[in-house]
């Protein structure tokens, strides 16, 4: 499990399934992790930190708009930049969701720890 404290001060619990069988799905193959609702699904038996802390930066962004806006809105946006450029890389990199999680995961701004398995 992972655990992060929120802006409000509250815990936030990520529960991390590892190797999980979801990535043998055709749409899902290319991708090497996925958060659903509070549960993060890794395609590898293991995961890096940068990883990690992009997949905790997709909770805190639901946590913000709440899960089910957050998919809509995901979902949005990428059909936006896909009918723009016609292309799913393209798209995908365009996504604002996306494009906050990549610029912070590098920056560490998420504070990740190890509870656990």
């Amino acid at each position: 499990m992972r655990v992060r404290m929120r802006q409000d001060g509250k815990r936030a619990v990520m529960k991390m399934y590892y190797s999980s069988r979801l990535f043998r799905l055709p749409l899902l193959r290319h991708y090497s992790a996925l958060v659903l609702g509070r549960r993060c699904f890794v395609k590898a038996a293991w995961a890096s930190e940068r990883l990690i802390r992009h997949e905790m930066i997709h909770q805190e962004q639901m946590d913000r708009h709440g899960v089910t806006l957050f998919y809509l809105i995901y979902l949005k946006d990428y059909l936006k930049w896909l009918w723009i450029y016609r292309n799913h890389d393209k798209a995908y990199a365009n996504i604002p969701f996306e494009r906050e999680a990549y610029r912070l995961e590098s920056e560490g701004q998420v504070l990740a720890q190890t509870e656990g398995k």
